[in-house]
């Protein structure tokens, strides 16, 4: 899931956990271990569909890969439990913005679920901060989606110009359209009508960088109501891994999935 974030939040000691990441089916990397990709560097990955590469590092587990300042330059003042990056080119023509979601297909029912009214006061706070979000936990096959162009910052670029520091991305939306700032650019392409309209070009470089304020990957919690709720997904989830990834919208054909697993110091 792809959130925003607007406030300062207090540091957070590491989890005594482990969060494991490996490449989904169909996700063939380069240059790493597909059973363990590594936190804060930069993944080589292919399929069938998108070409690029995969980049993650969560706030409460800081990747020993990577300079400390900067994990900590990044995360400082900021709200935010995450940041996602996929950068790289789309490699099947005649898709639209409407045709293409980011989030997690899970494969069998949620356990423990809340209350129905607990339930649609979650799905409305999270439809409040990440406008077209689909919330779907309750079904047989549960789903959390959210629209490709809702994502938190774009850069749309040509070969060559797309942005190398995944600290400071910067919205860079000219090559898609006419949005004044990111802001303009989610609220209209988290739209279907209106993002059918804009075209994916397979011969320009797509960064898509996703954060979320609720989601700690890190622990497995989601921190709801500015703290007021935390919720211990490891039960929920029910021996599922979160996932990471971008389908498609009609027929939820996976473009690609990452996978996270986590364990606990409890745990056998």
């Amino acid at each position: 899931m792809c959130r925003s974030d607007s406030a300062e939040s207090s540091k957070q000691a590491a989890p005594a956990a482990a969060t494991v990441v490996s490449a989904g089916d169909g996700v063939a990397i380069e240059g790493f271990p597909p059973e363990k990709i590594p936190l804060g560097e930069k993944v080589p990955f292919d399929t069938e569909v998108f070409q690029g590469v995969f980049y993650l590092r969560l706030r409460n587990a800081p990747s020993p890969n990577e300079d400390v300042d900067r994990h900590s330059a990044y995360f400082d003042g900021k709200k935010r439990f995450f940041q996602c990056v996929v950068q790289g080119r789309f490699k099947r023509s005649g898709m639209n913005f409407s045709d293409i979601v980011l989030g997690g297909v899970f494969e069998k029912k949620m356990k423990g679920m809340p209350p129905a009214a607990l339930f649609r006061a979650i799905r409305a706070f999270l439809e409040t901060i990440s406008p077209g979000i689909v919330f779907d936990i309750a079904a047989d096959r549960p789903k959390v989606l959210s629209p490709l162009g809702a994502c938190q910052t774009m850069s749309v670029d040509l070969p060559g110009d797309e942005p190398t520091d995944f600290n400071n991305i910067v919205e860079n939306n000219a090559l898609l359209g006419t949005f004044a700032s990111a802001g303009k650019r989610r609220k209209m392409l988290s739209k279907p009508k209106t993002a059918k309209g804009y075209k994916i070009d397979t011969d320009h470089v797509y960064t898509i960088e996703c954060y979320d304020d609720t989601m700690d990957l890190a622990t497995f919690h989601q921190v709801l109501f500015g703290g007021k709720m935390k919720v211990d997904l490891m039960p929920v989830l029910d021996g599922q891994s979160m996932l990471l990834g971008m389908y498609t919208r009609r027929d939820l054909e996976c473009v690609y999935k990452f996978v996270l697993t986590h364990k606990r110091e409890d745990e056998s």
